[in-house]
């Protein structure tokens, strides 16, 4: 756990230099009395530091450091929520070639609709108050890995007045809770189990026998964690999990609500438009349509 805490700590700090205009430096040199050349100043350690990223200008060159922390992938957009940096793992995990095809664009363009204003809601709390998110669990949708479970931490971005100018973030495959310890490894225990036999009958009962914890434990750990109860989770992650094969296979929709759990076509459409705002045909449609532009 101190091991992922440092990586994080480490992943925010960059995040920071990152996106962080340098103010503008004072005078570097100055002649001494004998008028024999130029000497350095002393300066206030800030200044020393701001003359320093000054000197790296715009090249965004801690980026390439981002690029080789495991596992993280990081992002930054404007007040609008428009991308205006992202990480090369994340413009794989959407499915784009190069992060110029997502400069400009919003989640709605990526996430199904759902997801969008979640990521919203939660870019609009960091730029309001200006305090980051730490750690947040969430399912983001992917083109490959559409079931895919990913733990967000955000912080707002200033410009060089402290003026609130975006959000910035880094993103991380879920491995486990945010609580640590035997906790963590018995909702892994569940978790993996929902992912393995989402497609099956599952009992709330039975997950929490996995977990050895009573069904009200199970429950208020998945809601600390995911901000849902079990059964949100399954319903989500065989709507997630339906996705990849509404985009990637041209399989009939009522084969895929039955694949996928759901007892027959309508009762998948019910719940589909009510996680995602779509019907599973019109997702199909407008999803592939921008996954082709």
């Amino acid at each position: 756990m101190h091991a992922r805490a440092d990586a994080e700590q480490r992943a925010t700090t960059l995040m920071r230099m990152l996106m962080q205009n340098a103010a503008p430096s004072r005078a570097a040199r100055s002649s001494d009395r004998n008028g024999s050349g130029p000497v350095e100043t002393v300066r206030p350690p800030h200044d020393f530091q701001a003359a320093f990223f000054q000197r790296m200008g715009l090249a965004q060159q801690f980026r390439a450091l981002f690029e080789l922390l495991p596992d993280t992938d990081f992002f930054a957009k404007d007040t609008e929520g428009r991308f205006v940096a992202i990480g090369a793992g994340m413009v794989r995990r959407i499915g784009a070639q190069r992060e110029e095809e997502l400069l400009g664009v919003h989640d709605s363009t990526i996430h199904p609709p759902f997801v969008a204003r979640a990521i919203r809601e939660d870019d609009l709390q960091v730029m309001r108050t200006r305090q980051p998110i730490v750690d947040r669990v969430e399912a983001l949708y992917a083109r490959t890995h559409a079931k895919d479970w990913f733990v967000t931490t955000k912080l707002p971005i200033l410009d060089e007045n402290g003026e609130v100018i975006g959000v910035m973030g880094f993103v991380r495959p879920y491995h486990g809770g945010s609580g640590g310890g035997e906790d963590d490894a018995r909702l892994r225990r569940v978790v993996a189990h929902i992912h393995e036999h989402y497609s099956g009958r599952l009992v709330i009962a039975d997950l929490a026998q996995i977990a050895h914890l009573s069904e009200r434990q199970l429950n208020r750990r998945f809601q600390e964690t995911f901000r849902m109860s079990p059964q949100e989770f399954i319903v989500r992650t065989r709507i997630q999990a339906a996705s990849d094969d509404l985009l990637e296979t041209d399989k009939p929709v009522a084969e895929i609500a039955l694949e996928h759990g759901f007892y027959d076509q309508s009762a998948f459409t019910r719940q589909f438009r009510q996680h995602t705002g779509e019907t599973p045909l019109v997702f199909r449609r407008l999803r592939r349509r921008t996954r082709d532009v």
